[in-house]
């Protein structure tokens, strides 16, 4: 319920002038009634007497019941006195919105368009997502007996909690059970408070059965020794008396409301001995069943209409997800909850009170704002959308109802421009007012309206969950004093899910988040930044929204830094010639073996003192030289001349013929073109071998050596990369002294060819790029001497580079690299951690914290979370990041890119399937503009069809990642350098993408091809076409588990049919479930009909 806290400060007094007319007074008892003041004036202010916008929609309910007049809550926003609301009222007509009443006797079982997405998402998610629970401490002396006949009371009094919903024909029907079904008070003993609680919890986290029932438990457990008569002690001890009273319901049949209805009802019927007129307890004229069937009848035509054209508008063009910093892939929503916890100070708090009623609006608006400022930090949007519980009981008929009446809707918060907060408050505020005027269109109705992108790991619309609740209420009833107690995290459908509440006076903070999808650091973080960018508002909410809370990222400090303490950095300069010059005293040293043979460090000292003498000696224009690259130690002995020279240098790949100019370049340097360049080397022999020296101390200048340990028995080879990298893996083999490997042999010749080289080779040190590292595993190659490999890794999926790197060696650590430019030396620096998997790997690239910064648009350094364009000495990158809570740089994509839309998230979920070795994602354009996207896929195979990849697909991926096409090939061909070879891919029809039809094969496939044609009105289905793609949606799909349940006396859930959606798959879990009925007997052979026909 979106409301703000009650602070109950009386410091407002009534004002002075009395209700003048009868309107007035009307409303003014209204405001009376329900803000529980004793005295309100007619130039009284709502908000300034600490109401909420929970109120304001009780206060419109009133309006239309008692007055007959139908206002939106914008009303009492804008006209917030009690004279400018009731001349608002006697200006507007009758309501034409037809009453709540009693359902015919001969209506239909329904469920609410609410009840029956949440009894379709409760097929899906968890068996405990939708638990609702409520607790209260009992200090006192208990007539457990009146206890249970108050609650039996209420069982009786309210059709919602009698209420089942079991499958008729497919369809969920909502039955209520008489007044007279068994129920009882669960009762328990333990020792302590603590011990009350694990068994509350316990009963918090126990599933209902959605058919059977009843939904609804209460337990009483008495602690200390009370004996739970009502009579005091056992004798066991002198102390109070002292009770958990824990109250479970499904969510189907009860919302937050009800709870605190049900513990009010509850205590009042107590105190009156279980007598519901004693109670003083309303009588219900409806129940929650004349609720459904009324609001199927009534939540359509015109008004409907118009909402659904209000909402169409409102989130036409919003973001469909929020790329937030997950740690964990495919994760999906109701798993493990963890919590965030931050409170405001009593002053921070009073001050709140006095900024939203300096803007007229209520606290859950400013918290709206705050919140979704810091998502929008956090996603890189400027744009976002986020979830707003609503009561959702309009009809006063419906406040002392218990049942499911909240709706959720998605508000948007406009950040574009980068208001103030107070400018962001008044756009909230109008966001939030339009939508409760247009709050009756149930969130599934307005999902399937908007055509939501489906994605089977988050909530359609919105992803973050917003809710403000009003203080805890305690009280004595009858010498008991209640107290509420604090709930367990328990599943929740939402990845991200926001409570504020006040407190004694402070407004506390809980963010529960999914453990499986997100860092608890990271979370931690998120909520302090949102509190303190409330802090920094209350201080000036004229600032803009980018200068307010948010503390700089660990290493944010610097946009230039060239290294940190624990030597996770990069080098500011190269200088292996340095150490070739010490190690040239040592002849035994093998530094190089290329195409022109195995030269020693000795060699290698005199050919690039020749190399700087040459260059020296020449007269050349001022700027970069070009050095052609080739598998040589001539080119070595290049590359560290030009060092010894000191000039900029830039390693090209070998172009005969093209004038330096062309390229940029002041000269251009090829070790076999240049004139007396290539016969520098020829009178360079090998000298005699020398007395080895004792092995000399000296300060490591490599970053590679100094953070990695490399030594000189290590064996480095670079065969197809960046120009940058390759320097980067001779800088780092020279200075330690080891050997640097060549080759003229390239992917694009091979991956079996060179693998089997870089194993002759002994090679312990691979810097290479990801597709050649995970080719390399794909082909079943095994390099049992690699003890590194360093992956230049920027914009791809860390994971699996981690999980080819342990298949070609078990000892192999996988370092990932980033670099900036064609030819720049890495910046960055991630190493893999031990402990790291692929089930918990982040989903993007860590950088690491080398000379990298990450500098706000605006000049201040990015907070933790904060999407910012990577600078690298200063420059920028067109890359994304983020800091995360470790320190560490994560790379989020490029500049300008959509998250939301990253193919490479695609290509890792094809690599998650067993039988794929290998993937890669793109997108084709046919020769009439048509774009499809295609999936290459390694390993599978070719003739057994991909149906099966991509039912998995659409069980993991949102819709707009999954590939129009699955394509098999034996390899992912790869250029010179180790990318994906795009042009030389089959192409693919995008007219001809989908699956050729495939008949059914054996009389099962016919039954339930038959099935589906009956339920989705399609004339021909292949047993390769999936359900949702051809019409069906959750509620059909549940008529469709019906069928095959009569057809085949097998039970397939709703989840089954999500994650199996062809013919094909229904299939082969109808025979698996046959099978196990059968003791398993011949499972192979009974799947073996699915395929004798292909």
């Amino acid at each position: 319920m979106a409301h703000v806290s009650q602070a109950h400060d009386q410091a407002g007094a009534a004002g002075a002038v009395p209700p003048r007319t009868p309107y007035e007074e009307a409303v003014a008892a209204i405001w009376r009634d329900i803000l529980g003041r004793p005295d309100v004036g007619a130039l009284d202010d709502f908000f300034s007497l600490d109401a909420t916008s929970l109120q304001a929609i009780q206060v419109v309910s009133r309006i239309r019941k008692t007055l007959g007049v139908d206002i939106p809550v914008k009303d009492v926003f804008q006209e917030p006195t009690v004279a400018a609301l009731a001349a608002r009222v006697q200006a507007e007509s009758a309501s034409r919105r037809s009453a709540l009443t009693r359902r015919p006797a001969d209506a239909e079982p329904v469920l609410s368009f609410d009840q029956e997405r949440l009894w379709l998402e409760s097929q899906l998610l968890p068996p405990t997502a939708y638990n609702v629970h409520g607790r209260r401490r009992l200090a006192g002396p208990v007539d457990v007996a009146a206890l249970e006949a108050g609650v039996a009371a209420i069982v009786a009094r309210h059709d919602a909690l009698r209420a089942r919903f079991p499958v008729i024909d497919g369809q969920p029907v909502q039955i209520v059970d008489p007044p007279d079904a068994q129920w009882r008070l669960e009762t328990a003993r333990t020792d302590s408070l603590a011990a009350a609680l694990r068994l509350a919890d316990r009963q918090a986290e126990t599933a209902f059965d959605l058919a059977l029932g009843p939904l609804f438990r209460c337990l009483l457990v008495a602690v200390d020794g009370s004996d739970g008569s009502g009579g005091g002690t056992n004798g066991a001890t002198d102390a109070e008396p002292e009770y958990v009273l824990s109250v479970t319901v499904h969510h189907i049949v009860a919302d937050a409301w009800s709870i605190g209805l049900f513990v009010r009802e509850l205590l009042a019927l107590y105190a009156a001995g279980g007598d519901p007129e004693r109670a003083g307890l309303p009588e219900l004229t409806v129940q929650y069943p004349d609720f459904a069937v009324w609001q199927r009848a009534h939540i359509a035509g015109e008004e409907l209409t118009g909402q659904l054209a209000y909402w169409r508008d409102h989130l036409a063009g919003a973001p469909p997800v929020l790329a937030m910093p997950v740690s964990r892939r495919l994760a999906v929503p109701g798993g493990g909850i963890e919590r965030a916890r931050a409170e405001l100070t009593g002053a921070e708090s009073a001050a709140l009170g006095d900024l939203r009623r300096k803007h007229g609006v209520t606290t859950f608006m400013v918290l709206l704002a705050a919140l979704g400022a810091t998502l929008g930090r956090w996603s890189g949007r400027r744009d976002v959308v986020v979830g707003v519980p609503i009561a959702g009981r309009a009809d006063a008929g419906t406040h002392a109802l218990i049942g499911f009446f909240v709706n959720t809707l998605p508000v948007r918060v406009d950040l574009r421009g980068d208001p103030s907060f107070g400018d962001l408050l008044a756009r909230v505020r109008q966001a939030a007012l339009d939508g409760y005027a247009n709050a009756d269109a149930p969130f599934d109705v307005l999902v399937k309206e908007l055509q939501a992108p489906r994605d089977p790991r988050q909530t359609p619309l919105f992803q973050a969950l917003l809710n403000v609740i009003g203080p805890p209420e305690a009280e004595t009833v009858a010498g008991i004093a209640v107290e509420p107690l604090e709930l367990p995290a328990l599943p929740s459908k939402f990845d991200l899910a926001l409570t504020a509440q006040e407190r004694g006076g402070r407004l506390g903070f809980d963010l529960a988040f999914n453990a499986d999808r997100y860092h608890g650091s990271m979370m931690r973080e998120l909520l302090a930044q949102v509190v303190a960018l409330v802090r920094d508002a209350l201080e000036d909410p004229g600032r803009a929204v980018s200068e307010l809370g948010g503390a700089p990222g660990a290493a944010a400090d610097s946009s230039d830094a060239s290294g940190s303490a624990d030597g996770n950095a990069t080098a500011a300069a190269w200088t292996p010639h340095l150490a070739v010059d010490r190690f040239a005293q040592q002849a035994d040293r093998v530094a190089v073996v290329g195409a022109d043979g195995e030269h020693g460090y000795r060699w290698l000292a005199r050919a690039a003192d020749r190399v700087a003498a040459f260059l020296g000696a020449r007269e050349a224009e001022p700027g970069r030289v070009g050095i052609a690259r080739h598998p040589t130690a001539a080119f070595v002995a290049t590359v560290l001349g030009c060092l010894k020279a000191g000039l900029e240098f830039t390693v090209t790949e070998p172009a005969a013929g093209v004038p330096a100019s062309f390229l940029g370049l002041s000269q251009l340097l090829d070790t076999e073109e240049t004139e007396g360049l290539s016969t520098l080397f020829e009178d360079l022999k090998e000298p005699l071998p020398a007395a080895e020296s004792e092995a000399t101390t000296h300060e490591r200048d490599d970053w590679a050596v100094a953070r990695f340990g490399f030594s000189r028995d290590d064996r480095f080879a670079a065969p197809a990369t960046s120009p940058g990298l390759l320097v980067s893996a001779l800088s780092s083999a020279l200075s330690a002294g080891a050997t640097l490997v060549m080759t003229e042999l390239t992917p694009a010749g091979g991956v079996a060819e060179l693998g089997d080289w870089l194993r002759s080779q002994a090679v312990s040190v691979l810097y290479t790029a990801p597709p050649l590292i995970r080719a390399l595993a794909a082909a079943d190659l095994r390099l049992p001497t690699l003890r590194f490999a360093l992956v230049d890794n920027a914009g791809d999926f860390l994971p699996h580079d981690v999980e080819a790197a342990a298949l070609l060696s078990p000892d192999c650590r996988c370092v990932s690299l980033y670099r900036v430019g064609q030819d720049g030396r890495p910046v960055a620096v991630y190493a893999v951690p031990a402990d790291f998997t692929v089930a918990s790997a982040p989903l993007r690239v860590p950088l690491g914290t080398g000379a990298v910064g990450l500098p706000h648009p605006s000049g201040r350094p990015a907070a933790i979370g904060e999407i910012a364009e990577i600078r690298a000495d200063g420059r920028r990158t067109g890359d994304l990041g983020r800091w995360r809570a470790d320190g560490v740089l994560e790379y989020t994509g490029l500049a300008g890119a959509d998250p939301g839309q990253d193919l490479a998230e695609a290509a890792s979920a094809l690599r998650d399937v067993a039988e794929v070795r290998d993937a890669l994602v793109t997108e084709q354009v046919g020769d009439e503009g048509d774009a499809i996207v295609v999936a290459y896929l390694v390993g599978p195979d070719p003739d057994a069809g991909t149906s099966g990849i991509r039912r998995y697909l659409i069980s993991r991926l949102p819709e707009w990642l999954i590939p129009g096409a699955l394509v098999v090939v034996g390899a992912l061909p790869l250029t010179a350098e180790g990318d994906h070879d795009v042009a030389l891919l089959p192409r693919t029809d995008p007219g001809a993408a989908t699956e050729v039809y495939v008949a059914p094969r054996t009389p099962m496939e016919q039954q339930l091809v038959d099935v589906m044609a009956a339920l989705l009105a399609v004339d021909r289905i292949g047993v390769h076409d999936t359900f949702f793609e051809l019409g069906g949606f959750s509620l059909l799909a549940t008529r469709l588990t019906s069928r095959i349940r009569d057809l085949f006396d097998v039970e397939l859930s709703l989840r089954d049919v999500f994650e199996a959606p062809t013919v094909e798959g229904l299939a082969q879990l109808i025979l698996r479930a046959q099978s196990e009925a059968f003791g398993g007997e011949d499972l192979e052979g009974l799947l073996a009909e699915i395929t004798a026909a292909d």
